[in-house]
């Protein structure tokens, strides 16, 4: 059994609802309503009631809360024995990332990890892009939007949507924007290359090219009215001032998930730390 559905039960019954449990585990709603359905067809119990009120766990599902509380206690306690077999010599990890996940979704992977593995040793490496994996500094696990092909393993994370930040002159009471109105003014156009299919920069007033994966730059350049970019939510979770950001319809999203390959040698804690991704990840 998948102890991945026991922690989001557990989260469903602690928040009364889908939406507090998927915000906790940054999931969606829907992710939790079939992690919740698989559970129950694979116990053969009914767990939830839908209400319009939220969820309420039926009387079999607070008869087994106990009991899947004990599964989480023994796997929490089985990572913790586990760890203290990681030799310290061999307590090296790797990381390659974007700067918007490195500061808003792995500190709280990391945090949870070195609960259990206090020893290891991680370095990080922060980059606008992989295409590939590099010869000389091999991260054993990135993390980022899907890669190419030369990624053996691929497991999805969450769901990033992408915003457009425009001056904060520019439809006022507005919360969206047409890609069609974004045609109007000049494109901050930065490495974000998952746009590419996404719009038809001839349209554009102008096209601005900035290659730097600095998004504060990107945000200043929209500050004083030189055009208008579209970024990740992530990247911009803080409200930047002076600007705007609004939803772009119609909507784009970027999957976030975390990849590594298997044809080359992980060091012990490299795979205590896949290990430990798979079991809290959406698979």
């Amino acid at each position: 059994m998948d102890t991945l559905k026991i922690k989001a039960f557990l989260l469903i019954e602690k928040h009364g609802s889908f939406s507090g449990a998927a915000e906790e585990l940054s999931y969606t709603p829907s992710a939790l309503s079939h992690m919740a359905d698989a559970l129950e067809k694979e116990l053969g119990v009914q767990l939830f009631t839908r209400t319009h009120k939220g969820v309420e766990i039926t009387e079999a599902g607070k008869k087994l809360a106990g009991h899947f509380r004990a599964v989480t206690e023994a796997e929490n306690a089985l990572f913790k024995a586990v760890s203290s077999l990681v030799a310290v010599q061999d307590a090296e990890l790797k990381i390659g990332t974007y700067s918007s996940i490195a500061l808003h979704i792995l500190p709280e992977i990391l945090q949870k990890f070195k609960n259990f593995y206090p020893s290891v040793r991680i370095s990080i490496l922060v980059a606008d892009r992989f295409s590939a994996w590099q010869e000389e500094e091999i991260p054993d696990v990135i993390f980022s939007d899907k890669l190419p092909d030369c990624m053996t393993e691929w497991y999805p994370m969450t769901e990033d949507a992408y915003v457009a930040v425009v001056p904060s002159d520019q439809f006022p009471k507005r919360r969206s924007v047409t890609r069609e109105e974004l045609y109007t003014f000049s494109y901050i156009q930065t490495n974000e290359s998952f746009l590419n299919s996404y719009f038809d920069c001839s349209k554009f007033k102008e096209v601005i090219q900035l290659t730097s994966a600095e998004y504060g730059s990107v945000i200043s350049m929209v500050r004083e009215g030189i055009g208008v970019a579209v970024l990740p939510h992530l990247a911009i979770r803080e409200r930047p001032h002076g600007v705007r950001v609004l939803q772009v319809l119609p909507k784009i999203t970027r999957t976030l998930g975390f990849a590594f390959r298997e044809d080359r040698k992980c060091s012990a804690a490299a795979k205590q730390f896949i290990r430990f991704l798979k079991e809290n990840s959406m698979s």
